[in-house]
């Protein structure tokens, strides 16, 4: 079973921390002009941190989105 490939918490009011395993969903959100990568993993595989402010609402609906997107691009790649 895969695990989430996309989540985020709140760091303070109004600013949200989202963190991604995919490289397609970083590159999605490096694009974004209200985003600002904060974070790199560099042991235990690709990761990638940004910071986003916005409220925690908005946020949450960007990431259903992203994980709905991701989910579609993973079961055409299966198909």
């Amino acid at each position: 079973m895969r695990v989430e490939s996309i989540s985020e918490w709140p760091v303070k009011s109004g600013v949200c921390w989202i963190q991604t395993r995919e490289p397609r969903l970083a590159r999605k959100l490096s694009r974004r002009s209200d985003t600002r990568l904060v974070g790199i993993g560099v042991a235990g595989g690709f990761l990638r941190i940004f910071e986003i402010r916005r409220p925690p609402s908005f946020v949450r609906r960007l990431t259903a989105r992203y994980m709905a997107t991701n989910a579609q691009v993973l079961r055409a790649g299966n198909a």
